[in-house]
C-alpha cells in the first residue's frame, strides 16, 4: 500500500516500500556523484563563456548544496524504510 511522504524541502511523494528502496538507491547515487565531482574539482576547472570570460563549470556552493540536499533525502528515506520494515 502506498503512503504519502513529505521531504523536509516540502516535496511530497506517494510510495510503497519497493518505491522507497528504489528512491533510496537513486538518491544515494546522486549523492555519490556530487561527492565525486566535488572531490575532483581543481582550480583550473573552468569553461569559456564565449565572451572572453571564464566561469567555473560547477560552483563549490552549488555542489555542496546538492550534496547536503541528497544527504538529507537519503536520511529521510532510510528512516521511512525502517518504519515500513517494522510493520
Amino acid at each position: 500500500m502506498k503512503k504519502h511522504y513529505t521531504f523536509s524541502t516540502g516535496e511530497t511523494i506517494e510510495a510503497d516500500l519497493d518505491d522507497l528502496r528504489r528512491l533510496l538507491a537513486e538518491n544515494q547515487q546522486y549523492l555519490d556523484n556530487y561527492e565525486e565531482v566535488f572531490s575532483s574539482l581543481e582550480d583550473d576547472d573552468y569553461i569559456a563563456r564565449g565572451n572572453g570570460f571564464c566561469d567555473r563549470k560547477y560552483s563549490d556552493d552549488f555542489i555542496e548544496g546538492q550534496m547536503e540536499k541528497y544527504a538529507q533525502r537519503v536520511k529521510e528515506i532510510e528512516a521511512w524504510i525502517k518504519t515500513m520494515e517494522k510493520k
